[in-house]
């Protein structure tokens, strides 16, 4: 009895003494560097499935309300000219050519705009965007994100900041500079960024270190990878297939169950499918990595991507 007792003093006292992983998140995430984000998603009778995170996005001084999709792996954020178009408050805005457009993928820039998450003020920018792409949106639409979607938010906004990604709560948080509070909260690891945007964080499987670009425009699959790495990772038993669309084009994705633990520094992860691109549509080494991770994976977990000091953070 003696020993009980003094066992539940030293838990009393060590819960007292330390925060929760929730509290400590909420220390360094506070209102004015957080805004929520918005998941389109459809279900079947057994699950629900996370298509793409949207954004609150609006432009100079217009107070409505559109979104954008959070698409980390482009580095550019882009704008679709049709959708901004149909929207009376924006006909103010010149679209200018850009020298490098090409005739599959004619491109325009608009000069000095201020971009604003929500609450979350980034300055005037350059931006570009895509001519005669998407659709008008429409008066009618309810609020649904995905159906006032005008554009991508690409890494260009985040540099030299940290990006906090909250799943569980719904949240993104941007902070200009580090603290203790933010070393404590998450387990980082040393990631590499190429051409300025693309995070490739390195994964250990079977003892080796891999290198996957995490692209929050991948919210469907938690990995894609060659079909090579593809059977060293799972049962090779197809059990799922999805029809996505990449930028307009049609891909065909096979996905198995993992067969393998993988590390992220000190954190595992099990039991989650991998994907391979049925016509080999990725081009892996053009890309410097092995494959890609996608939200999925991290549906449980916060985040943080460091784009400073190029780290890879998962709260503890």
């Amino acid at each position: 009895m003696r020993i009980l007792a003094i066992s539940i003093l030293s838990l009393t006292v060590f819960f007292i003494g330390c925060k929760s992983r929730e509290e400590r998140i909420d220390s360094i995430t506070p209102d004015n560097v957080t805004e929520k984000f918005y998941w389109s998603t459809f279900e079947t009778e057994t699950d629900t499935f996370y298509t793409a995170m949207y954004l609150p996005l609006n432009l100079d001084t217009v107070t409505k309300t559109y979104y954008a999709q959070l698409d980390i792996a482009s580095y550019y954020t882009i704008l679709y000219q049709r959708s901004l178009q149909s929207i009376t408050a924006y006909n103010y805005l010149h679209f200018d050519s850009l020298a490098d457009a090409t005739k599959e993928r004619p491109l325009f820039r608009i000069n000095g705009v201020e971009v604003n998450i929500g609450k979350l003020k980034f300055g005037k920018r350059n931006v570009r965007g895509y001519k005669n792409y998407s659709e008008p949106i429409l008066s009618n639409k309810n609020d649904l994100a995905e159906e006032n979607c005008i554009g991508t938010v690409g890494a260009n906004i985040f540099l030299n900041k940290r990006l906090i990604i909250n799943f569980p709560d719904q949240t993104i948080s941007v902070l200009d500079s580090s603290n203790s509070d933010l070393e404590n909260c998450f387990s980082f690891v040393e990631c590499k960024i190429i051409d300025s945007s693309s995070i490739l964080v390195p994964i250990v499987v079977n003892g080796k270190t891999l290198y996957f670009m995490y692209d929050t425009g991948s919210s469907l699959f938690a990995m894609i990878t060659s079909l090579s790495k593809w059977k060293e990772i799972t049962t090779q038993k197809i059990n799922d297939t999805i029809n996505a669309s990449n930028w307009g084009n049609s891909v065909t994705m096979l996905g198995s169950n993992s067969s393998k633990n993988i590390k992220i520094g000190v954190n595992s992860f099990n039991n989650f499918k991998v994907y391979y691109a049925l016509d080999n549509n990725f081009d892996f080494q053009r890309m410097y990595c092995d494959g890609i991770i996608g939200n999925t994976l991290f549906l449980n977990n916060t985040i943080c991507i460091d784009y400073k000091t190029k780290r890879f953070g998962i709260a503890k």
